[in-house]
């Protein structure tokens, strides 16, 4: 079982360091998340890039990315680190992540989609709690649910309780679990890899975009096949956009899930949304579905 190592919290006048550890971000979409982390009061260490994007889909070489990853790790004024933006390419960089001096040193890392990968990897190898939430370029266009969830998440010692009243519940009941999961893609390209915490207990939460149908399909049978699906405690669907119809998604999940009894939410405001609320990884939480709640057991930050 991981030992939990909880990122000290953010404070306004800490600085953080921005990079891009999958593919680049334009340019107008860094300063604009900029903007509003300054307004936060962060200081901002950028180390997105510029030219060394080969090929066109990575923000620079997997040497270049997981470098600029661990001098962020090692530098002591550096007390976050917010990914710029998704895309592709974490994968590629976790054998090369300094994860004994993460541990050393932790802080708090934030991003979701393809950094999935790098969330979930740091977890495992680390014990650190995680943040699966919003990108720099995404923050500018985010609502200020979204934007207070994050901050929240990252700086307050209070207990994060979330509540989802637009949420559908596909199967009532309580349990209780540690919250783990992100981009359903990206997570599906973890299995067999030495990077994937283990899903035994967790409350699994998935997202995704322009996914069709039976490719989610797909994926879900492959968790099942595993046996992975049959040893989690709760299920969450996020926002699956430009997926379809969510009724259709929501009959796929009560059909390849129908063997379970555990509790399953559907429709909660995590990932390829305009909402997309911050959740800690890692940290033991209670899930509610039939109230659609998620509160978790402790806070998410060390004092």
């Amino acid at each position: 079982m991981l030992t939990l190592i909880k990122p000290p919290s953010l404070r306004p006048g800490d600085r953080v360091g921005v990079l891009s550890p999958a593919s680049p971000c334009p340019a107008h979409e860094l300063e604009a998340g900029f903007a509003l982390l300054k307004k936060l009061g962060l200081e901002i260490v950028s180390g997105v890039g510029g030219d060394s994007f080969q090929p066109n889909y990575l923000a620079g070489t997997d040497e270049y990315r997981a470098s600029r990853f661990n001098e962020f790790v090692q530098d002591p004024e550096i007390r976050g680190i917010l990914c710029a933006r998704g895309g592709y390419g974490s994968l590629r960089i976790l054998p090369d992540i300094a994860y004994e001096q993460l541990r050393a040193t932790p802080k708090c890392i934030v991003g979701f989609s393809d950094i999935t990968a790098l969330l979930l990897a740091c977890h495992f190898k680390t014990g650190l709690v995680c943040y699966h939430g919003p990108t720099v370029s995404t923050l500018a266009t985010s609502d200020q649910e979204t934007i207070e969830s994050f901050w929240t998440a990252i700086s307050s010692n209070a207990t994060v309780a979330l509540q989802f009243p637009g949420a559908v519940c596909l199967r009532s009941g309580k349990c209780e679990g540690a919250v783990l999961g992100g981009n359903l893609t990206t997570l599906i390209h973890l299995l067999g890899t030495p990077f994937l915490p283990s899903l035994s207990g967790a409350i699994l939460f998935v997202e995704d975009r322009g996914e069709r149908l039976y490719r989610v399909d797909r994926m879900f049978t492959q968790l099942i096949h595993t046996g992975l699906a049959q040893k989690i405690s709760g299920l969450i669907l996020g926002e699956f956009s430009e997926n379809g119809p969510r009724d259709e998604l929501n009959d796929l999940v009560r059909e390849r899930f129908a063997f379970a009894s555990f509790p399953i939410l559907s429709g909660v405001p995590v990932g390829h949304g305009k909402r997309n609320l911050t959740l800690p990884l890692g940290l033991p939480a209670t899930l509610d579905a039939g109230a659609g709640t998620l509160t978790y057991q402790q806070s998410a930050t060390a004092s």
